[in-house]
């Protein structure tokens, strides 16, 4: 009976075009999961912890448009995989995740490992059920549905071949606009002299349309840190990265217009929206968008809905007001601090691997990778936003580099972040992985560091003895090095050609003030 739920859930999964599982065995069911996949030509990656599964899946469905699949053991298995569904559920990543369970057949008699695992998991996914011998096809097509309808995210089985179990429901669509709601909308948007478009998460699968809506309108346009790349950082009216914070502020002083384009309240600092001008959003499906004051919502299909209700002739901004804009943040980030600052880090990393695909770990570091990287690529560089978890780097990196082999792919990383996935640097080795660790060590937690207070604990709370992670990678089959300066660096990375390779770039954290108060104000 396990074996032949098994062999469904494998099936499942292969319908849905996935090509790869991760994940942490436990045994018995788990292995039989990992077995029927490999019988449908499913590769498996073995991890080290739960949570590193879970985002090396959802970066891998992320970028090969499909469901990222995950197994994981009962009990501790389970519970160690909550930042890894957490992560997928609030960046907007597809993800599902299997669980072996107590079945419900003996959790009456026995307490060991006894964790209702579908409620636990509720509040972390959009659906968590049970996969079991009741229309087990029919529950993992409908459970991977509900991860790859927009918002994305995360769902959870639990498999139990004993139970009876429930399906996901159907997916939840929402009805496009009606016709005076786009007109309402577009008379909105015809009459704006000043405004500011903002584009976010929900449009990166449409670029072609997003460019082709937005493309000879004069008036800056401004990206989240996940939707990088949707407008070309050549366009005059490219004005950078739309975080929320104060220093974005006097760019709205005089708008009368915010334009989102596939925005999301995740996406944001937590605070309020820069400015009091109406706003229009105009999205795939019903976004969560409260964090703007009062937005006209519009949904519809991308390429109908932008061609349709966008029709801006003539504005009062300058031609090169957003690039100008831009330009003025991003020199801003200079400084005169002597020593290895994060910036040339970012730089000069920049100049020998423009091409390559990044995933930002959480940190004061991304402070300084986020404005100084560019692509022109939609996820080009992918970072988690919407939980901001330390520890993503690293296993994205893993799972972008198997759904881009062909790419190098750069994981920046401060110590504390690589600290917390340490483990999964020998799957870069075992597996060959064409990506290059980028670790900003400064023996601190840095951005908290920032913060800190009196009578908050001193460096005690934030500060770690030096590790050695280039001797760490070494160990583990890496090519590491210490650098201390830019010119080390650049002799580094000139040497890097394919396979996995470790910088460990010790950085000088007085930089880190004057960066926080360049990005953020």
């Amino acid at each position: 009976m396990t074996r032949e739920l098994a062999r469904s859930l494998a099936a499942g999964l292969k319908e849905a075009g996935v090509r790869r599982m991760f994940g942490v065995p436990g045994g018995g069911p788990n292995l039989d999961m990992i077995g029927a996949a490999a019988d449908e030509g499913i590769d498996f990656t073995l991890a080290h912890s739960e949570t590193a599964s879970c985002i090396m899946a959802s970066t891998f469905g992320r970028l090969t448009n499909s469901v990222g699949a995950a197994v994981v053991t009962r009990g501790p298995g389970f519970t160690s995989a909550s930042n890894g569904m957490a992560q997928a559920l609030l960046d907007r990543y597809p993800l599902l995740l299997v669980s072996d369970t107590m079945s419900q057949a003996s959790i009456s008699r026995i307490g060991h490992q006894r964790l209702d695992q579908v409620a636990a998991a509720a509040p972390l996914t959009k659906f968590s059920g049970t996969l079991s011998k009741n229309s087990p096809e029919d529950a993992v097509r409908a459970a991977i549905a509900t991860a790859m309808t927009s918002p994305r995210g995360s769902v959870h089985l639990a498999f139990d071949a004993r139970a009876e179990g429930v399906a996901a429901p159907a997916p939840v669509v929402v009805a496009p606009s009606s016709v005076e709601v786009r007109d309402q909308a577009r008379a909105l948007i015809a009459g704006a002299k000043r405004p500011i478009i903002v584009i976010g998460e929900d449009a990166v699968r449409s670029v072609d349309a997003v460019r082709a809506a937005l493309a000879g309108i004069n008036a800056p346009i401004m990206v989240t840190y996940q939707a990088m790349g949707v407008i070309p950082s050549d366009w005059p009216t490219y004005a950078g990265l739309f975080t929320g914070v104060a220093a974005d502020r006097p760019l709205f002083a005089d708008v009368d217009l915010l334009l989102g384009i596939g925005v999301d309240s995740i996406e944001p600092m937590p605070g309020h929206e820069p400015t009091t001008a109406p706003t229009v959003i105009l999205g795939s499906y019903a976004a969560d968008v409260r964090y703007f004051d009062d937005p006209l919502v519009v949904i519809g299909e991308y390429t109908d809905l932008l061609a349709d209700v966008i029709s801006i002739a003539e504005t009062d901004w300058a031609a090169d007001a957003g690039a100008a804009w831009w330009a003025g943040r991003v020199a801003g980030l200079a400084t005169d601090v002597e020593g290895f600052s994060p910036q040339s880090l970012v730089e000069t990393t920049f100049e020998f691997m423009a091409d390559a695909l990044v995933t930002v770990d959480a940190g004061a570091h991304m402070l300084a990778v986020m404005p100084l990287w560019q692509t022109d690529e939609p996820d080009g560089v992918l970072i988690s936003n919407g939980l901001a978890t330390m520890g993503f780097a690293l296993p994205a990196a893993i799972g972008a580099a198997f759904a881009r082999p062909d790419r190098r792919v750069v994981c920046f990383t401060g110590d504390g972040g690589l600290g917390m996935v340490l483990a999964e640097l020998e799957v870069l080795s075992r597996a060959n992985l064409n990506i290059t660790v980028v670790v900003f060590n400064d023996a601190t937690l840095s951005l908290i560091k920032l913060k800190q207070e009196q009578a908050q604990g001193g460096s005690g709370a934030v500060g770690y003895a030096l590790v050695d992670f280039a001797a760490i990678a070494n160990a583990m089959g890496l090519a590491g090095t210490v650098v201390t300066n830019v010119d080390e660096l650049r002799a580094t990375l000139g040497t890097v050609t394919t396979g996995p390779s470790l910088i460990d770039a010790r950085v000088d954290a007085d930089c880190y003030p004057h960066v926080i108060k360049a990005v953020r104000g």
